[in-house]
């Protein structure tokens, strides 16, 4: 197999210094280059140019989603392989759609990564199967009808979801890999569009309508 170059990008210097060393055991597979943040893989991309990015999505400056959506836009060639702690579906269904090879569990064995980095280099996509019924209970609240006539997004139904269970604006941008800001002005538009002025009257809406019921 030809040497395959690869880029890894991750929050945590000790995450990536691990893999750094136990990828160098493999003769074709090369490490060209490390970040920390966003911005950073984007700037070395133009030089680097790796066959594959190894990539977190919980990154600061740019996230993961952030930065798959300007390489498949700017490097459609390099390959992305996502790697996370994060096993929801809708995130996984997330990457994929907007253009990512892969996505592996952190806490899978190094040569489930190896043969996931060989595939991908092929050609082929490595995804977990999603389970349909979790992708129902998901969605099935009232994602159509519900959406259709608040005219909501994806992402403001998301963040709806998580501002019916009470979570914060920091929790909601951990669980879905933006910023504060971006969750603040989402939940703005939400309350302007349901006609709403206080969380908790989305609380009270999510409950009589029954949508959080397990």
């Amino acid at each position: 197999m030809n040497k395959i170059n690869l880029y890894i990008a991750d929050d945590h210097q000790l995450l990536i210094d691990g893999l750094v060393s136990a990828l160098s055991s493999y003769a074709h597979l090369k490490v060209i280059g490390t970040a920390n943040n966003g911005k950073k893989v984007m700037s070395d991309l133009c030089i680097k140019q790796p066959d594959m990015l190894l990539l977190d999505l919980n990154m600061p400056l740019m996230d993961g989603l952030q930065v798959i959506e300007n390489v498949k836009t700017n490097y459609p060639n390099v390959k992305i392989l996502i790697l996370s702690n994060y096993n929801e579906a809708h995130i996984i269904k997330e990457v994929q759609q907007k253009g990512a090879n892969g996505y592996l569990l952190k806490d899978g064995a190094i040569s489930t990564l190896i043969s996931a980095i060989e595939s991908i280099y092929k050609g082929n996509l490595i995804f977990p199967e999603l389970s349909v019924k979790t992708n129902a209970t998901e969605t099935s609240y009232f994602m159509d009808d519900f959406m259709k006539e608040y005219l909501l997004t994806k992402r403001e139904y998301d963040i709806l979801l998580l501002m019916a269970k009470g979570k914060s604006s920091i929790e909601i941008s951990e669980s879905l890999f933006i910023s504060t800001a971006t969750v603040s002005t989402h939940r703005r538009n939400i309350l302007k569009k349901l006609g709403l002025h206080r969380t908790s009257e989305i609380m009270s809406l999510a409950l009589a309508k029954g949508w959080l019921k397990e």
